[in-house]
């Protein structure tokens, strides 16, 4: 994928113009829509529910870049605290409207992988099947992580978790996903 790279100081200049131009935004849109539709498609497991929730995410953000404020940290984890957010609401809606988790779960798909495969290829569709078989505070450390590209500390403050809760989380999910997959080859 080609996502474009931003410095901290041309991404802070442009979170700036952003707030008083949209077509500024567009260049901020460019480099993060990759990353957030990863972690919204890590913790949902289904095209078009990312694709719509994604659309939310970005406009939820258009909406309020004004209130952001670079003395209170960097955009990245501002982002995906509303992604975060949008995710949450999304299932509380769901988990309202009676329809079972276990029915957006993603059919798992038979393949062999290497540890280092799974570290490679997390994106790929048959991983993200075997994300969605985890339990949610995994797939959001996932998505957080490999989905989003944020640091263990950059989650950890994102949830209100310490550091070395996130790196055991992250330790475990990396571990069934090891063993989901040897079981697989066997």
């Amino acid at each position: 994928m080609g996502e474009m790279t931003l410095s901290k100081k041309s991404e802070a200049e442009l979170v700036q113009r952003s707030q008083n131009d949209m077509r500024a935004f567009s260049d901020l849109y460019d480099h993060y829509f990759p990353r957030v539709y990863k972690y919204v498609y890590y913790r949902v497991g289904e095209r078009k529910v990312a694709e719509d929730l994604v659309s939310t995410i970005f406009l939820k953000v258009v909406e309020r870049i004004d209130s952001y404020r670079e003395k209170h940290g960097e955009f990245s984890p501002w982002l995906f605290r509303i992604a975060h957010n949008v995710v949450v609401d999304f299932y509380r809606d769901k988990a309202r409207s009676e329809v079972p988790l276990e029915d957006s779960a993603v059919e798992i798909v038979s393949t062999q992988f290497t540890e280092q495969q799974v570290l490679e290829r997390l994106s790929d569709e048959e991983l993200l099947a075997k994300v969605a078989c985890l339990a949610d505070r995994e797939r959001e450390i996932i998505g957080l992580k490999f989905g989003a590209g944020l640091s263990n500390g950059q989650i950890a403050n994102l949830l209100n978790l310490s550091d070395n809760y996130v790196a055991v989380i992250l330790y475990r999910a990396m571990k069934k996903l090891r063993q989901g997959i040897a079981e697989e080859g066997e």
